[in-house]
């Protein structure tokens, strides 16, 4: 037996029945997703404090939330949509 023979291989095929599929997600769901859960926590801190709603605190919610939204989804799109390799099997 020769040393491939032997060793099993690494890296799964390049194509057929037992490739992993790729994860792609939409950047837009992506961007929109990551927004949500940035903003929402934040924004309700703002909101459900003892002394009454806090508008600046809301305000940075929102702000960080669609800031953060917007970098994941230009990041996302860049890849295509690509976030990792799937599963190695």
């Amino acid at each position: 037996m020769s040393e491939e023979q032997r060793r099993p291989r690494e890296d799964p095929p390049d194509w057929g029945p037992s490739v992993p599929p790729d994860l792609m997600i939409n950047p837009l769901a992506g961007g929109i997703a990551i927004f949500t859960a940035v903003a929402i926590p934040i924004v309700v801190v703002g909101l459900t404090r003892t002394g009454g709603a806090n508008g600046m605190i809301i305000a940075i919610g929102i702000v960080v939330g669609l800031l953060a939204g917007v970098l994941a989804g230009i990041w996302l799109a860049r890849r295509g949509g690509r976030v990792w390799r799937g599963p190695r099997i």
